[in-house]
């Protein structure tokens, strides 16, 4: 059964926290420094015409609901929770979301994400990206750091390029670049950031809409607003609110299909 946004998203979504299973979250594995070697030299040279960020030590959480069309219809058919922890030049992102209400009668567990890899001087760096939903396989990819190559699934390997995002991490790299860079952030400017995608690797550009108030639980909060949209008309659009404020996390994330539905996630109350 196909729901509304079917196709992954850059954070969990109400369609995936519906098809899924309760999952045993995937053992963490050891995180190499960012300062270690062993890199190609190539790929480290490439990394210096990136902007400097800064990611302080940081840990937390958030917790957001799910509505099937806009926000403002009220229409809750799941949470997902959100856990970050920045510390010691390494990073872990953990999201599990599930459904809720009525949907709860049908789709029953969790969908898990993790994210892992190190900081540096230009923010986060992915080096694994895990995707478990029930008791299907765990959808997995990494980064070679002897080779600087993304490994797949099914075995294929691509060179990653500098500034690698996964679907968690991005959603960080983007606020600690309009902390570290606000004036990029203006409208109708485009931030480029390189992004994991299920076979390979995808360049499609976030445009600055502008800023625009989210209201939340505890009242308007001012944010910037980023829209991305692949060249394939099957990937749902991509709408990010991005607080003004120094949040980690958005708080605010829609996926639209190309039918017009739509799955909103708004930060909540913990």
């Amino acid at each position: 059964m196909q729901t509304a946004a079917a196709r992954p998203v850059a954070a969990s979504t109400a369609a995936e926290t519906a098809a899924a299973d309760t999952p045993a979250p995937a053992p963490e594995p050891a995180v190499t420094p960012a300062t270690a070697g062993g890199a190609p030299a190539a790929r480290a040279d490439a990394t210096a015409s990136l902007p400097r960020i800064d990611a302080p030590d940081r840990s937390g959480g958030a917790r957001y609901r799910i509505h099937y069309g806009d926000s403002g219809e009220n229409n809750v058919v799941a949470q997902v929770d959100y856990l970050f922890e920045l510390h010691e030049g390494a990073y872990r992102l953990y999201t599990e979301g599930r459904a809720s209400g009525l949907m709860a009668w049908f789709y029953r567990g969790a969908l898990v994400q993790l994210s892992s890899g190190t900081i540096g001087a230009h923010g986060l760096s992915t080096q694994r990206y895990l995707e478990k939903r029930g008791e299907r396989a765990a959808r997995e990819t990494s980064i070679d750091p002897a080779t600087g190559e993304v490994m797949f699934n099914a075995g294929r390997r691509v060179a990653a390029p500098a500034g690698l995002q996964d679907k968690l991490s991005v959603l960080v790299q983007l606020a600690l670049l309009r902390q570290a860079q606000p004036e990029r952030f203006t409208a109708g400017a485009a931030i480029e950031l390189p992004m994991l995608a299920t076979s390979g690797i995808d360049h499609t550009p976030w445009q600055v809409v502008g800023e625009e108030a989210v209201t939340t639980d505890t009242g308007p909060i001012p944010a910037v607003k980023l829209t991305r949209r692949t060249a394939d008309p099957r990937d749902p659009v991509i709408d990010v609110w991005l607080a003004l404020d120094g949040r980690l996390f958005p708080v605010r994330l829609r996926a639209t299909e190309s039918n017009g539905r739509s799955l909103d996630q708004v930060l909540a109350t913990r």
